[in-house]
């Protein structure tokens, strides 16, 4: 067994002990939509995501409000785009801003989705953490403050990265249903 996969389980037995809040949020944030080709559009300004904790735990149910909302981790080898094959982005599950695309996935054995980059880097936000003795750096969704994963130096060329996420911290939509959804936007 890898380390880092070692290393995994052992969290995933500690961490849904720790509750901590989200990440703050200031009240705009700059991001990149996504186009109807999949790819980032420009630079965006919008207004943040805030609710209450009622608010979030009604809108994601218990279990994704417990990670991205209170910084838990789901078990390994359970999420459900694990295995995810397929062609598209993967959206953050509170506030659907565009986080992943397909085209940076890898398998990293692991037991949870990782990517090498983020869909854009405006749309990731990070934080130093050192909870339980470990020295990481935890990754949040720019607009609404929610927890999704860490990023660890151990990753793949061609940035060495790898965003290890909490399936339930993310919805997954084709290229094609991006495009169609596109499609139906315009007048």
């Amino acid at each position: 067994m890898k380390a880092r996969t070692l290393l995994a389980l052992a969290g995933a037995l500690i961490l849904p002990i720790m509750k901590t809040p989200a990440a703050d949020v200031p009240d705009t944030v700059t991001v990149r939509l996504v186009q109807a080709d999949g790819d980032p559009g420009e630079p965006q300004t919008m207004p943040s995501v805030k609710k209450t904790d009622k608010e979030w735990l009604d809108q994601l149910g218990k279990e994704a409000f417990d990670v991205l909302r209170s910084q838990s981790t789901e078990r390994p080898f359970c999420g459900t785009l694990l295995n995810n094959k397929k062609e598209g982005v993967y959206f953050c599950a509170a506030c659907d801003l565009p986080l992943f695309t397909s085209r940076h996935k890898f398998e990293s054995g692991t037991g949870w989705p990782s990517f090498y980059a983020p869909f854009a880097k405006e749309n990731i936000g990070e934080e130093h953490d050192s909870s339980f003795g470990w020295d990481r750096t935890e990754i949040h969704c720019a607009r609404c403050g929610g927890h999704l994963g860490h990023v660890f130096n151990d990753g793949p060329a061609p940035t060495g990265l790898r965003y290890c996420l909490n399936s339930v911290s993310l919805k997954f939509r084709s290229f094609d249903e991006i495009k169609a959804e596109a499609a139906a936007k315009k007048p």
